[in-house]
């Protein structure tokens, strides 16, 4: 397939498309607030507010959370702000009012949100008052308790002007960017990346508005370019459209985007292989699949099309110690450095350690995935290449046997079915 229509129909694959299950969840949401804040239980799409990533649709196709903004009305402001606690009682009440809708659905609320917790992904429910200037104040539940104000309208609408100035080329980024990040594996917010990407293509406009499909890797090229040029002692940028302060404090997108650069120099973006094999290798299954990668083992499985969302949020190491007879115990790094690779016969053991998860997510909740994935004739002959993910420890033990240099282990931290951080280890094997 060329160049052309890999990176035409990929961009398709990831376009995040509504579908009626969580549209007329939407409604009958809404449908119930209205009827108890407004006295209007037939209006199902008033004072509703979709935003976040899929309402700036700049979510990927494999989105599972939907963040919906409901404005109510300034008397239950009122009625709330007199009490002690009154935010975390205003998310009460929203609660018990979607209960009633849905009284078999883990709903919880707490911090800033509602959430409705569905066996397919995840609706956050904002109540909200709406300002004379057209921002909302919302409440927060943290320390103490307090309002706090947000103006996603901006946003929206910047994002959506971007996009049809480029016919489509603004969203296509936003998008493959947050494939890249989830396949590489590190936290990169959503609001971030469309303000970093709304940066790129104001400094490059009349470029990119004058492209077509074949001239997305070099596009790429340049966005990766402008992001490992950010100022990585910056604490804080300007949200696109709104200008509200996005405080960042991980920011390894610009070491991540400068590797990517790093494999992108040099490759001959003419030579159609070339530029497809380097992209599956910075986007992971999702590319390949529509590139028609025929190198992918037959049973081999990806976390893409494995769990239903990869959403990276947090970050974990992976430990491994190598023991072999007539050694101490090592890491591998040690056997790299010393010997260039493993040697057969040696045990490792893994460990997970060093978790940093958004507080939401309970260590108690995180269930853990390994993925071994092996190749090289040895393997092949001898019937063993493999590639499956399989639920697991947060320590996992493997033999070496078969030489190879690019063999992996792979590590998911999941909740509900979610992936919220992996890390990758090669392990190459070689000869006594």
């Amino acid at each position: 397939m060329s160049i052309s229509n890999t990176f035409k129909e990929f961009c398709q694959s990831i376009k995040l498309v509504d579908n009626n299950v969580w549209t007329n969840r939407f409604k009958r949401i809404t449908k119930k607030i209205n009827e108890k804040y407004y006295d209007n239980p037939d209006d199902d799409s008033g004072h509703r507010l979709r935003v976040g990533s899929t309402g700036r649709y700049t979510a990927t196709s494999d989105a599972s959370d939907y963040d919906l903004l409901y404005s109510l009305p300034w008397s239950t402001y009122d009625r709330f702000d007199s009490h002690e606690h009154g935010q975390s009682d205003l998310l009460q009440e929203v609660k018990k009012c979607i209960k009633e809708t849905y009284s078999k659905t883990d709903i919880s609320a707490d911090g800033q949100v509602v959430d409705v917790n569905f066996n397919n992904g995840l609706i956050e429910v904002v109540p909200a008052f709406e300002n004379d200037d057209k921002s909302f104040q919302y409440p927060d539940t943290h320390k103490g308790g307090s309002w706090k104000t947000t103006n996603p309208r901006p946003e929206k609408d910047q994002c959506k002007d971007d996009d049809s100035n480029s016919a489509g080329t603004f969203r296509d980024l936003t998008r493959m960017i947050r494939v890249w990040k989830n396949h590489q594996g590190f936290v990169f917010q959503g609001i971030l990346i469309d303000t970093l990407v709304h940066n790129f293509y104001k400094e490059n406009k009349d470029d990119v508005n004058s492209l077509s499909y074949s001239s997305y890797p070099q596009l790429m090229y340049n966005l990766f370019q402008y992001l490992s040029k950010q100022d990585s002692d910056q604490t804080f940028w300007h949200a696109l459209g709104s200008n509200q302060l996005i405080e960042v404090k991980d920011k390894h997108f610009i070491k991540k985007a400068e590797a990517a650069c790093n494999s992108l120099d040099g490759i001959d973006m003419d030579d159609e292989d070339e530029v497809l094999d380097t992209f599956k290798s910075l986007f992971g299954y999702q590319f390949s699949k529509v590139a028609n990668n025929s190198n992918a083992s037959s049973n081999e499985e990806f976390a893409s099309s494995f769990f239903r969302s990869i959403d990276i949020q947090g970050t974990f190491d992976i430990k491994c110690v190598v023991k072999r007879k007539g050694f101490r115990n090592h890491s591998i790094a040690f056997f790299k450095d010393n010997y260039s690779a493993l040697f057969k016969s040696s045990q490792l053991v893994f460990c997970v350690e060093n978790e940093k998860f958004p507080e939401k997510y309970e260590k108690s909740k995180v269930t853990y995935y390994w993925k071994i994935r092996n190749y090289g004739t040895e393997a092949r002959k001898a019937e063993c290449l493999r590639g499956m993910i399989k639920k697991g420890e947060r320590t996992h033990i493997e033999t070496t046997r078969y030489t190879n240099m690019h063999h992996y282990v792979e590590c998911y931290a999941v909740v509900d079915d979610i992936v919220i951080a992996r890390t990758k280890v090669i392990v190459p094997i070689g000869e006594e």
